[in-house]
Formats: C-alpha cells, sequence, structure tokens
C-alpha cells in the first residue's frame, strides 16, 4: 500500500504491517534511504497519535535528505488496539512499547538499503519521546543521536502533592480491578468543538491544529478518546523507572531534548532535573511553544528546524 494523501511528502512511503511476537499488529510506514540520504530517522509519535499527524514533520526529513521510518504505537492509529472498545487507551504496561521499538528496529529500520552504514537517528514526542528513553536504556548501543521533543518525564500537575494523590488514586482504582475503565473525564466519542477546546494546549497554530479533524473526519478509527485508569497506572510505573538512579547512565549517546515554553501537559521541570549534568544531553526551551512544537506555527517551527539541524550536523537546510 503506497502512502498517497499528503501532498507535502515529496516522495510516496511504503505502508504496511508488522506483527509482533505477541501477535500484536502494528501499523507502519517507511521512506527508505538513496544514494543521497544522509541519516535514517525512526519516528515515534505520542499518546493517542498516528502517523498521518506527523505527514508535515516527515516531509521536513525527507526534503532535508534523511530516509523516515515510522509506526502507529499498539492500541492507537490503525495498530491493533487490546480492548473491544476502540475508544479506550489501554496498557497493562509500557514494557510492550520497548519490545516492539525493538522489533520494528531490528525487523524493519535495519532492513533499509543503508542501514548500518547512515547514523539512526530516534524522533520522539511526548509518550513517545517517554518510549524513546526507555527503549535506549534496554537497547543503548542501537541509536546513534535522539531527539525527544516534549518529552513525558511526568505529567504537569502543579504540585507533588497533586502528583503523589492521583499517583495513590490510580493505583487504587488499578487494586480494586477497574483498570480498563475510563479515567475521570475520558471517553468521549470525537467532537470537534472539543477538539477546538484543546487547541490551546497544543500548538499557536489554528490551520495546521484544523487538519487533525479533517483525518479524523476521513477515517474515524484513527482516534482513540481517551486513557483508562490501566494505562495511567502503567505510564507513572515507567516514569518511575526513567527516574531510578543510574537509569541514564546507560544512555551515552549524543541527545536533544526540546520542551515547549508553554507546556501544559508534560513536566518540563522533572525534564530539566532528570537531563540536569549529562555532557552528553542538550536540554533548549523553545520558548513561546505548546506540546506540539512539531505543528506550531511557521516562525517557531523555524527555530524548532535550527536546534535540530545544528544538533546533527546538517550544513545547510535544503
Amino acid at each position: 500500500m503506497i502512502w498517497q494523501d499528503f501532498p507535502k511528502l515529496t516522495r510516496p512511503g511504503r505502508i504496511g504491517h508488522l506483527t509482533m511476537a505477541d501477535g500484536c499488529r502494528l501499523r507502519i510506514a517507511s521512506w527508505p534511504s538513496d544514494e543521497n540520504s544522509r541519516g535514517i530517522v525512526v519516528l515515534v509519535n505520542g499518546h493517542r497519535e498516528y502517523m498521518e499527524k506527523y505527514a508535515e514533520f516527515i516531509a521536513d526529513f525527507l526534503k532535508r535528505g534523511y530516509a523516515v521510518y515510522t509506526l502507529d504505537n499498539r492500541g492507537q492509529g490503525l495498530s491493533d488496539r487490546p480492548l473491544n472498545n476502540r475508544l479506550k487507551s489501554h496498557s497493562a504496561n509500557f514494557d510492550a512499547f520497548v519490545s516492539d521499538m525493538n522489533e520494528f528496529v531490528t525487523k524493519a529500520v535495519m532492513a533499509d538499503p543503508r542501514a548500518g552504514e547512515l547514523p539512526l537517528i530516534l524522533v520522539g514526542h511526548s509518550m513517545g519521546a517517554h518510549v524513546c528513553l526507555r527503549y535506549l536504556g534496554a537497547f543503548p548501543d542501537r541509536i546513534d543521536r535522539a531527539i525527544l521533543l516534549a518529552p513525558m518525564t511526568d505529567f504537569h500537575l502543579g504540585s507533588a502533592v497533586v502528583r503523589k494523590a492521583a499517583g495513590l488514586s490510580v493505583r487504587l482504582v488499578c487494586g480494586l480491578g477497574f483498570g480498563k475503565l475510563f479515567a475521570l473525564g475520558q471517553g468521549s466519542v470525537f467532537s470537534k468543538k472539543h477538539h477546538l477546546l484543546k487547541r490551546t494546549l497544543l500548538t499557536h497554530d489554528r490551520a495546521r491544529y484544523a487538519i487533525e479533524a479533517d483525518i479524523i473526519a476521513a477515517n474515524p478509527d484513527l482516534y482513540v478518546g481517551g486513557p483508562t485508569y490501566g494505562w495511567l497506572k502503567a505510564a507513572l510505573d515507567s516514569i518511575d523507572k526513567i527516574h531510578e538512579p543510574g537509569f541514564l547512565d546507560r544512555i551515552t549517546i549524543p541527545m536533544l531534548v526540546l520542551l515547549a515554553g508553554e507546556e501544559a501537559l508534560v513536566d518540563n521541570r522533572a525534564s530539566e532535573r532528570l537531563f540536569a549534568g549529562r555532557d552528553n544531553i542538550m536540554v533548549a526551551i523553545l520558548d513561546g511553544a505548546r506540546h506540539e512544537m512539531y505543528r506550531e506555527t511557521d516562525a517557531l517551527r523555524e527555530i524548532l528546524w535550527r536546534k535540530i539541524t545544528e544538533f546533527l550536523g546538517d550544513d545547510s537546510i535544503r
């Protein structure tokens, strides 16, 4: 199957499925390398997302000479979902995402014609950036460089007291056997009105944000209503893992961490504490940007790409 519906892409990508060891089928896409490629990007999207949201970001990498491989994480997009109710974003633990990444890189990315010759660059956003961290901690020698956008190193809950209370509540609900229920306030079907209200948390760019409603209208199966209590518990457990002493010691590759200056979903302070004092990790704040900086205004995206290209050592923006 060919990716045909995104005119911003300079060349069509191939879309298919990859079956994991546990039988879960993931939707994957690739724009393989050619003789002019300067690197291979492995792109991991955030919670409740899908590859169509990243069409422009993928095009940005392609026009700069990078091959791109991406996937819909299990439980979202057009990959398999664990519950009969497709609106529920559920996970028993995040270890499955790490295993998926390993299989995806091993079976799909490493099949690229120039794998082993070109640098592998891991790029993740939000939950995807968290999964990238977990993957790098488990397989530290597979990737050459990493870029984390608004990484989910913790949730933005306002204070340590609120965070602890929320964690205890989530674990209590799961302990009582209700982990597959929608978390409080989650579970709505797609609503364009509700969707538009969320823009103030995600981006300043109205036009780019509006595209998502059109994507969902064209393929409603892409939509996920929200997380279950089980997903929240799995996320909190995984967040605890990346904050364990010594976790980051295993990750020695160069890494760029970009934080949104107007962040309202993940905790920038947690990221700053986690990555502080690491010679291999550069942390930069994109002033004025909201959580989804990859689809921010042109002015903010120009700054974003300047930081990315400087980190990757590109000598020009093509």
